[in-house]
């Protein structure tokens, strides 16, 4: 009984359930890929005028004595340089202006600030103090991680829906209205066959109203296979020029990379980038020297055997 209903709810709708997933994932995808290039803009810059602050600090030898005041002075050095990421509206910044005013404060910072805004990113890395005071170097990835698995602006879209699953949930979707498609049309046509045992052959014209309905059927069972397709080239080319799971790969490298500059800066050594590029030319020297030992020792060889046939 229950699966007649569902047979029988797929192949009367199921093309309006097409058009209303292709609708929501319009949606989701472009709050989700404004949402992934204002996040890419902000840690861009956030990762620049990192790298600004590690230069001046490498050009006047800073020696970092203790780590936890040395990051709180880096980042507090970036934080008005930074586009915002602030969860209050105006009427609430106002407030909290008028509040610090009050009490004779410069800055008041809300719980929720902290968590989505413009803090959320700072108290991570400042969370990860003890990480970056290890002499031994830490697995990057992971340490973006954790910073990051708090920040509800980093993880979240729309203030509550999980980006991640829902832009993996999009990505699929063009496989999913293809499948949709074709078990459409098999549930259509499994539902109109057996009218034709209903058709009275020997007498058509008192049959043409149930030919009529299968014919229908089987029409309405083809078309959800064409909409299918039809939805799935639309939400193929949507993700193509809006792509978020490879910007959002391309944000989380940069930061990955930037976390691996400051612990470097604090141990004073070099990422593995800096080295290679330093012991690079060195090599090549060494090659092209042996290189031109090894000429030199065949050169030799070859005469002293000219040398043995003339005499």
């Amino acid at each position: 009984m229950i699966l007649n209903l569902v047979f029988h709810f797929f192949s009367t709708y199921l093309i309006e359930v097409m058009a209303a997933l292709l609708v929501t994932g319009l949606f989701f995808r472009w709050a989700g890929h404004r949402k992934s290039k204002k996040e890419d803009a902000y840690f861009t810059s956030f990762t620049s005028e990192i790298e600004k602050v590690l230069m001046l600090h490498k050009e006047n030898n800073k020696v970092v004595e203790e780590v936890e005041p040395y990051l709180s002075e880096l980042l507090n050095e970036v934080k008005d340089k930074l586009p915002t990421r602030s969860v209050r509206n105006k009427s609430n910044a106002k407030k909290n202006e008028e509040q610090a005013t009050q009490i004779g404060a410069k800055n008041v910072v809300s719980f929720r600030e902290y968590v989505k805004g413009d803090q959320s990113l700072f108290m991570g890395v400042k969370s990860e103090a003890g990480t970056f005071k290890s002499k031994f170097p830490p697995n990057f990835n992971d340490l973006t991680d954790r910073i990051l698995e708090h920040d509800d602006s980093w993880n979240k879209i729309l203030r509550f829906f999980p980006i991640g699953p829902i832009s993996r949930l999009i990505d699929i979707l063009p496989g999913l209205f293809v499948v949709f498609g074709i078990f459409g049309t098999f549930i259509g046509i499994s539902m109109a066959l057996p009218k034709i045992a209903q058709i009275d052959f020997n007498n058509l014209e008192a049959s043409s109203a149930i030919l009529m309905e299968f014919v229908l059927s089987v029409t309405y069972a083809m078309k959800t296979s064409i909409a299918g397709i039809l939805f799935s080239l639309m939400m193929t080319f949507i993700n193509t020029i809006a792509p978020v799971s490879g910007l959002r790969k391309k944000t989380y490298k940069k930061i990955s990379n930037c976390f691996e500059n400051i612990w470097h800066s604090i141990h004073g050594s070099k990422t593995i980038e800096q080295e290679m590029h330093e012991v690079f030319p060195a090599l090549l020297a060494e090659m092209k020297k042996i290189s031109s030992l090894l000429e030199n020792e065949r050169g030799e060889n070859d005469n002293n055997e000219e040398d043995k046939k003339v005499g």
